[in-house]
């Protein structure tokens, strides 16, 4: 069938699902606002509200304990991840509601629900147990990480260790994700992929954006990164997880903000900024974020590559050393508003633009032996440039239309996003052995751009008295455009210029709807979705090479939890998502490495379906044990083959393997060695196997991986310090072996007066983390010894100005949890 009747097919079976999700929406308004249903609702009352501290921060996973006058216990919760909590299904009598949490003096309230309160609001400010000393109190301590049933809370901002660093550093230290700094990829639980959005809107990026983003995204300006293991059905499939950043100054009234100034040293001298703004008013809700960043860097690889020929009866081989000098020059800029512009509605957009100037400077040189008699030693030497200027540009608007039952609101998004990239590749090769010869080069201007554009609604409602429904649909299109020009080259790319200048041309539209139902009662809550996603893509290699796809998945979700009297909590989960090939991992044009490795996208790479079952069981004491099992049909990963076995020259390639099996456990505990000395104990055991049958030649690599995860958190009378050691043994990615790693951080912060703090962060302080990995597949048998700029140290000033009153305006939720970025896989530089 051609693209015309795809489209038709979608769009009678996703009107058919549209009516019947608006019909089913007419039966929940009907059952929360008919008489019967009225009546039901007088017989119970709810208290709802927000919990934070003195500085204005939202207090995640707070105790909420409801009990009777006699102290008799009546139910508990905890806040999520902004801070709220909701009680339902009280009777009508007089409660005491009693917030506590770790580091802070508990607060108690009493309520009175009657039929003219049927709905009360309580909002708590907790007090911190501080020790006031010359007037300078220790602010809230709270550890590096939280371990919850559904998610990983970092608490960036109280915690020296990330000073001066980005968001991608943070990631890195959160147990169950995996951030690769040579490839520039994150996943969780192993899985590349990743859904992410900053103060509850949508980050609108391809794979390669995400990943640059957070790199630029100073963690100075972040309040706290919560992960989410195990997204509910209102969330795109297309991920291993959902990454949510807070920024600072959010929950403050009137106007305030924070300056950050940062200078650091690794190899060379680094440094960045961040002015973030924020103005709260009953009107209108804005921020701002300015940051400038210079970061200059290196990497330096060396592989070792055993050659051999058809029959193997010849030995030859291949050695290259490369180091790789990168000037770095980041301008990010991000503006939020929101305008209340009735009662019950809301108006908001947000603009974000960066510009982004990266120069490699490669330099190499390559030694190697053909498998074949009387063949001599080759040395080839190498100088490489790839310039690039990125301009990046984002537009959300946005509306939110909350009715007579607040719980029941619609929200609408329309964004725009488009992308460009403007590269010139230069290289020159030079052989000096066994002969010298002329040099060869070759010059290549890479313009890219990528549009996004996508529009969405959603709809929340009570449902049944105990539970609450949300649905809503979806629409995106993405475009890109690659029209690569070689511009100069020698005789001898002749044959190759025509792969280094193939041009591509891809677009997809992504259809989505979904469903999703949650239930509380007595000590059980339960949530329910189900997401169906229908994908059409289109690429066009050069002028007539067309592979297309049409495809539509069902993907659901199911979460189970109990709560004990005495607060145990256990789950169980099951969700299916999927990871659709990155666009550029697509394209089949060639890039070069080096002489002797290129890169090259593969247009016959299929979607990744994961299924995932998983259990957690918490004590409250934050004792913390999570199972997890997945299974991945045609696995994303890459590979390293010889084009031809009579060539040095490898291939690096992404396949789709068979399958991925991983089993992995999860255990994390909170150890207070004394009073001013907090331990954090984290440990995950993995077992993976993958299997492949790339070029009918059957491959099947398993291996056991542990990651060991010790945060230290020592506070003092004024100031505090962060000391966290990681290893992790030997691993396994695709056919690729790793072997093991380590490496120690600290973190020191002390306040400056009421408003100030100076912070100092070194990361791998002995300089231990050098990543080898090696693998034998087809007729290569490679090893690479990678080293970057993991030893750094960063000294950062932070300075607080304006009001610093919490905020106890009416808190609004623009449908944060209901808002999603569908990223399109692995990711390559």
């Amino acid at each position: 069938m051609g693209k015309e009747t795809a489209n038709r097919s979608m769009t009678r079976w996703y009107c058919y699902f549209s009516l019947f999700l608006l019909g089913l929406l007419s039966v929940c308004s009907a059952q929360v606002t008919s008489p019967t249903n009225t009546a039901q609702v007088k017989e119970t009352y709810s208290v709802s509200g927000i919990v934070q501290s003195m500085q204005g921060q939202r207090i995640v996973a707070a105790l909420v304990t409801v009990l009777r006058q006699d102290s008799s216990y009546v139910k508990t919760t905890l806040t999520d991840s902004t801070g709220r909590y909701v009680l339902r299904n009280l009777v009508d009598s007089l409660y005491v509601i009693q917030v506590s949490h770790l580091g802070q003096k508990k607060a108690n309230r009493s309520v009175s629900l009657s039929d003219s309160l049927q709905n009360a609001t309580l909002n708590f400010t907790l007090e911190p147990a501080a020790i006031k000393l010359n007037e300078v109190s220790v602010r809230e301590k709270r550890p590096i990480f939280d371990v919850l049933s559904d998610r990983i809370v970092l608490n960036i901002e109280s915690n020296p260790v990330f000073a001066g660093g980005n968001a991608l550093d943070a990631l890195s230290l959160a147990p169950r994700v995996t951030v690769d700094p040579i490839t520039k990829s994150a996943g969780i639980d192993g899985k590349s992929g990743l859904i992410v959005y900053q103060n509850g809107r949508q980050l609108y990026k391809s794979a390669d954006e995400v990943i640059t983003y957070l790199q630029n995204l100073p963690s100075n300006s972040i309040s706290r990164i919560e992960i989410l293991t195990n997204p509910p059905a209102q969330y795109d499939a297309g991920s291993s997880g959902v990454i949510l950043i807070f920024t600072k100054g959010l929950d403050l009234n009137g106007f305030n903000g924070e300056l950050s100034l940062t200078a650091g040293v690794g190899r060379y001298f680094k440094s960045n900024a961040s002015l973030s703004l924020s103005l709260q008013t009953k009107k209108i809700q804005g921020s701002f974020l300015y940051a400038p960043n210079y970061r200059p860097t290196y990497f330096s690889w060396r592989s070792e590559q055993q050659l051999t020929d058809v029959r193997q009866s010849e030995q030859g081989f291949s050695r290259s050393q490369e180091f790789n000098r990168i000037d770095y020059v980041n301008h990010l800029l991000r503006t939020s508003w929101n305008w209340n512009i009735a009662k019950s509605a809301s108006i908001g957009t947000v603009i974000q633009a960066s510009q982004t100037a990266e120069t490699d400077n490669p330099t190499s040189s390559i030694q190697y032996q053909l498998a074949s008699k009387n063949s001599s030693v080759t040395q080839v030497d190498a100088v490489t440039q790839l310039k690039s200027t990125i301009s990046n540009f984002a537009l959300n608007l946005n509306a939110r239309k909350e009715f007579s039952n607040p719980q029941t609101n619609l929200s609408a998004d329309i964004d725009f996003a488009q992308y460009n990239n403007n590269s010139l590749s230069s290289a020159t090769f030079t052989q000096n052995l066994p002969a010298f010869r002329a040099a060869e080069y070759v010059r290549v201007k890479y313009p890219n751009i990528v549009k996004i554009k996508t529009a969405k609604i959603d709809f929340s409602t009570p449902f049944l008295t105990k539970g609450q429904f949300q649905s809503g649909v979806k629409y995106s299109s993405i475009t890109m455009s690659n029209l690569p020009t070689t511009e100069q080259y020698s005789p001898s790319f002749s044959q190759l210029e025509p792969l280094l200048s193939k041009s591509y041309r891809y677009q997809e539209q992504t259809s989505s709807a979904y469903s999703n139902f949650n239930y509380v009662w007595a000590h059980w809550s339960l949530q329910a979705g189900l997401r169906l996603e229908h994908t059409y893509y289109r690429g066009q290699s050069g002028p007539s090479t067309v592979i297309s796809r049409d495809y539509t998945n069902l993907f659901p979700s199911l979460n189970l939890q109990y709560t004990t009297v005495k607060k145990y909590q256990y789950s169980a989960s099951f969700n299916r998502r999927i990871i659709r090939p990155a666009f550029d991992l697509l394209n089949p044009a060639y890039i070069f490495y080096d002489p002797l490795t290129l890169y090259s996208g593969n247009p016959l790479l299929l979607p990744q379906l994961t299924t995932t079952v998983q259990a957690t069981y918490l004590t409250p004491k934050r004792m913390n044990l999570t199972v997890v099992y997945s299974y991945s049909k045609n696995r994303i990963a890459e590979i390293i083959y010889r084009i031809d076995s009579s060539s040095a020259t490898t291939l690096n390639y992404k396949i789709n393997f068979d399958w991925e099996k991983r089993i992995a456990a999860t255990y994390s505990v909170p150890i207070e060695i004394t009073p001013s000395w907090q331990l954090l104990a984290s440990v995950t055991g993995a077992n993976s196997e993958f299997y492949s049958t790339f070029k009918d030649v059957p491959i099947s690599t398993r291996q056991s991986t542990a990651i060991f995860r010790l945060s230290n958190t020592i506070k003092g009378k004024i100031w505090s310090a962060n000391v966290n050691l990681t290893y992790r043994t030997r691993a396994v990615v695709g056919y690729m072996l790793y072997d093991p790693i380590w490496f120690l951080d600290l973190g020191v912060q002390r306040p400056l007066g009421p408003r100030a703090t100076i912070k100092l962060a070194a990361s791998d302080i002995f300089h231990t983390l050098i990543i080898t990995n090696y693998g034998n597949y087809l007729n290569t048998n490679i090893i690479f010894h990678h080293k970057y700029e993991s030893q750094r140290v960063l000294l950062t000033y932070a300075y607080r100005f304006g009001n610093s009153k919490a905020k106890t305006l009416k808190e609004r939720s623009f449908g944060s949890d209901t808002e999603q970025e569908r990223l399109g896989g692995d990711n390559k530089n």
